[in-house]
This record gives structure tokens, C-alpha cells and sequence, in this order.
């Protein structure tokens, strides 16, 4: 069955009369492991790749995702292995002619259970609590958050994202750091159902804008309108209504 957004996404494609490029091409494309709702490897799904994905196929190629660990699409790109990596930033060592505009943005948060009276508006606040970050939190979130995470009372890393879910809807931690969106869905996973209206999001980090790398600039530059032209689409709308996203 076709799903309404892809439906709704084809009524555009005729309506702006997006013809197919005659140069289409198989393109390569590396991405970070399973990070759902974002990138879900099981059946080549996620907000992130059906974006991308759908957004190729208006420019009249196909996508082969390769699934790498996170952080090394930018070496493939550097390298020259792969056509198109996914989820890089102005933080990797590559050249930023080689970055697409952002095309997706992360919002990591703290998050805490409703009538625990934890508060939080500031990075530093969470030396007071036990916190369960994601793995590598203690690197990407900055010296800031390292520095408060030693006060903590208890702190650790979870490569698993569904275990720092289950601890804090246990009560096993006051706060889990995470991604907002990725907190949501795995919320859900866990109880059948979205659990936001039960938690406090304590938004003390900036948000993370993502790009695309690209070994070919005219197709960068291709990607970078199609974009723009997507992003005012029903069918960009549809999309973000299918994974619940919170904007």
C-alpha cells in the first residue's frame, strides 16, 4: 500500500512538473547505525532516510545505504568510497564546500519525570541528579556538560537508547539525556504509547543542524534546492506526522 505522504509527495512531484534527470545514477550513501525514529536499518526506514531517499528520487536517482558506525561517513566522504554521507557536521574534518545546507536538525534535552521536583535550566544543574546520558554524551555535549556530570551522584552511558528510557520511566535515574525526538518514539515503543505529557524537557542544549557530504558539487548543489523546494511541500508535512516528530 502506498502511504499517504509518498501518495501526496507524488501530486507535488507532477504538480511542480520535477522531471526525472537523465543522468540519473546509483549513488552510494553511508549512514549511522539504527537510531530510530531518525534512521531505522530494518527495512531501510526513518525519518532521515525517507527524507533523503524521497528527495533522490525527485532528482531521478537511487540510493544503496551503507550502514557504518556513527562518525565515520566523513572518512568514506574524505576517501572517496562512498557518493553521499549522511549526518555530518562543521565538527568532522572535511571541507565545508563538501556539506549540503542542514537538512535535519537533533535536539538533545534532559528530561525528567513529572512531580519528581527536579528543575533544570542550566547544563550545570545536572551535577545535583543521577543522569544516564547516551554513549559518548560525556565527548559530544561539550566540557560544560562533562564537568557537571562529575558532581553527579551517579552518571553513566547507555550504547542502548531504549535501556535509558526504561531506567528513567523506573525511577533507576532523576534525568536522561538524550534526543528529544528519539525519547519519544522509543517512549511509545516501550509503553504503547507517547509519554511526553508525563515528563518535563529541559531544554539546555543548542540544537545540532546535520548535513549531507557529497563528493560531487553539482549534485550538492541539485540536493540543496530540492530541499528548500521539499521543505514547503505536503508531503514534508505528512512525513513529520508519520514520525511524530516534535519540531
Amino acid at each position: 500500500m502506498i502511504r499517504s505522504w509518498h501518495l501526496a509527495l507524488l501530486m507535488v512531484s507532477l504538480h511542480l512538473g520535477l522531471a526525472v534527470d537523465a543522468g540519473a545514477k546509483q549513488l552510494e550513501v553511508s549512514v549511522g547505525w539504527s537510531k530510530p525514529p531518525y534512521v531505522i536499518e530494518k527495512g531501510n526506514t526513518g525519518f532521515e532516510i525517507e527524507l533523503v531517499r524521497t528527495i533522490f528520487e525527485q532528482m531521478g536517482h537511487e540510493l544503496t545505504f551503507i550502514y557504518i558506525p556513527f562518525g565515520r561517513s566523513y572518512n568514506l566522504i574524505k576517501l572517496g568510497k562512498v557518493d553521499i554521507g549522511m549526518t555530518m557536521s562543521n565538527r568532522f574534518d572535511i571541507t565545508p564546500a563538501k556539506l549540503s545546507d542542514p537538512y535535519i536538525v537533533y535536539q538533545n534535552v534532559a528530561i525528567s519525570l513529572k512531580g519528581r521536583g527536579i528543575n533544570v535550566n542550566e547544563i550545570a544543574e545536572l551535577g545535583k541528579y543521577s543522569v544516564v546520558g547516551f554513549q559518548n554524551a560525556n565527548i559530544i555535549l561539550g566540557e560544560q556538560f562533562s564537568q557537571a556530570v562529575q558532581f553527579s551522584p551517579f552518571y553513566t552511558e547507555l550504547p542502548e537508547q531504549r535501556k535509558q528510557v526504561e531506567m528513567l520511566l523506573k525511577g533507576r535515574a532523576d534525568v536522561v539525556v538524550m534526543d528529544v525526538n528519539i525519547f519519544n518514539y522509543l517512549s511509545k515503543e516501550f509503553l504503547g504509547k507517547s509519554h511526553m505529557e508525563n515528563v518535563d524537557v529541559h531544554k539546555i542544549f543548542p540544537k545540532n543542524p546535520y548535513r549531507l557530504g557529497f563528493m560531487d558539487d553539482e549534485l550538492r548543489l541539485e540536493f540543496n534546492k530540492r530541499l528548500q523546494t521539499f521543505r514547503e511541500t505536503e508531503a514534508y508535512r505528512l512525513l513529520l506526522r508519520q514520525y511524530d516528530f516534535l519540531q
